[in-house]
């Protein structure tokens, strides 16, 4: 019978120090909130109207093209779940994924991105990174700022 022994728990990370690394930033204004009250909490639709992406990518994000489907949990947080497409300035298509969390009593809101863009393109990068975002909402829920950093 082979024995099995666990390897030492280490905390060194042979790749160095992870760092977020500010890349680019999106401006998005939603339409208004259409809300649903259901057994696992309000659920929230906001289509997403426009937006304009500025820093590494520059462009905007494609009108009608998906929006943010929220749900509103009994402990005031919110979790995030955002899909729709931008326009690059250069002509390239870029889908955006958003999940995360947003809780209401304090303002915090961040989100995990992830992109598909077209592998032969300009965009490619984005494919194969870890990027979040901290994100800021307007008072009146109609627009959010979203800050997007690459893990390196």
């Amino acid at each position: 019978m082979r024995e099995f022994t666990v390897p030492p728990v280490t905390t060194r990370n042979e790749r160095g120090e992870v760092k977020p690394e500010y890349a680019f930033q999106l401006r998005a204004r939603f339409e208004p909130v259409y809300e649903t009250h259901t057994s696992r909490g309000t659920r929230l639709y906001q289509d997403i109207a426009a937006g304009e992406l500025t820093g590494r990518i520059t462009g905007k994000v494609y009108p009608d093209s998906g929006g943010e489907y929220g749900l509103l949990r009994a402990d005031g947080v919110e979790d995030i779940n955002q899909r729709f497409m931008i326009n690059t300035r250069d002509g390239e298509w870029i889908y955006i994924a958003h999940s995360g969390y947003r809780r209401r009593k304090d303002g915090y809101y961040r989100v995990q991105a992830n992109f598909d863009a077209d592998l032969r393109g300009n965009y490619a990068w984005l494919n194969d990174a870890v990027w979040i975002a901290a994100v800021e909402r307007s008072a009146d829920g109609k627009s959010s700022t979203y800050t997007y950093f690459e893990l390196t």
